[in-house]
């Protein structure tokens, strides 16, 4: 039955509208990425003799071994044989689940695929050709990005129904607003939310105006790596409070002119609009709560309409002034 869920759930994904835009990354050259099965080798290893195990483990991930089990894991050496073996009894259920699921079987082509948009756009940024999967501790890393690869965390992708999640340590890290983020197809979107998070970035003042374009930015170059997706998978809301949004921006935007905090530095009307919430403090339960980053997406995408004709570059964006790009758009839905 897992194998039955994931294609869909990843094919729901990339449906969305029928009419699509340009993608001017369509025709770039394929990305592959080389698969590497941290996760077997490090849970199949020999435990009655586990030091040469390591050292195998050692020689054939060097760039990562350690990395594993003194950042992911916590443990200070590869010489606390103890401590390793206790974490991999512990977690071989979790280990096991995940294999059973194969979820990069369906989520590799996606990758690839947002791997080539991302480095048509950003061609000068060192994008690994390297995918190493690993299984670490609950509620961290499903992402990484190490010297060589990007490592996924296969423990945060086990479908927002799984068993592992439902504890109450786990619901306080990821409440059932957040159910999403679990589900195999978000293993794609992380991954290329934590390429755009690492690209060099001007550094503004910390004013509602400033984070919502910056979020916008962000949003607007998931969108173009990922043109394929949908919007609620993107902005990581409900298909409901996407339509509630589409429909009364501008009575968002008209609260916020109102109230004169378009450059508020107030940190909680800032939360009001930028912290994730199953909903709105302000506009009430049908909106999400961070609703910041859908403003911000649509001054960027109108500013990105108007300097069509310039081909300008998504580097280009990263590094234009928040305030330049809000005074040039004139946005006013």
């Amino acid at each position: 039955m897992r194998k039955h869920f994931l294609i869909p759930a990843l094919i729901l994904c990339v449906l969305g509208c029928s009419q699509k835009p340009v993608d001017p990354a369509a025709g770039a050259p394929n990305f592959p990425l080389n698969v590497e099965r941290f996760d077997s080798a490090f849970f199949e290893m020999d435990t009655l003799h586990t030091t040469a195990s390591l050292n195998s483990l050692q020689s054939h991930f060097p760039n990562f071994t350690t990395d594993f089990i003194t950042k992911v894991l916590m443990i200070n050496t590869l010489q606390d044989t103890q401590l390793i073996k206790t974490y991999l009894r512990t977690y071989m259920p979790i280990y096991k689940e995940a294999k059973k699921l194969n979820a990069i079987k369906i989520a590799q082509p996606f990758l690839e695929d947002g791997f080539k948009h991302f480095h048509f756009y950003f061609p000068n940024y060192n994008l690994p050709h390297k995918l190493i999967l690993f299984v670490g501790p609950l509620g961290i890393y499903g992402n990484i990005i190490t010297k060589d690869a990007i490592a996924v965390g296969l423990q945060m992708y086990l479908g927002a129904s799984s068993s592992w999640y439902q504890t109450e340590s786990l619901q306080t890290i990821y409440p059932t607003y957040k159910n999403s983020r679990l589900e195999p197809s978000n293993m794609v979107v992380t991954a290329i939310e934590n390429l755009i998070e690492d690209l060099p970035r001007i550094k503004e003042s910390d004013n509602l105006m400033n984070n919502m374009i910056e979020a916008g930015k962000k949003q607007y170059l998931l969108k173009a790596c990922l043109p394929n997706f949908q919007d609620s998978v993107l902005f990581d809301y409900t298909n409901k409070q996407l339509k509630v949004l589409n429909k009364e921006e501008s009575k968002i935007w008209d609260y916020i002119v109102a109230d004169k905090m378009i450059y508020t530095t107030n940190t909680s009307d800032m939360m009001a609009f930028m912290q994730e919430s199953t909903s709105n403090e302000i506009f009430g339960e049908d909106f999400p709560g961070n609703i910041g980053k859908y403003i911000g997406f649509k001054i960027v995408d109108i500013w990105m309409r108007q300097k069509a004709q310039s081909n300008i570059t998504m580097e280009q964006l990263l590094a234009t002034p928040a305030h330049q790009i809000f005074s040039s758009a004139n946005y006013n839905p």
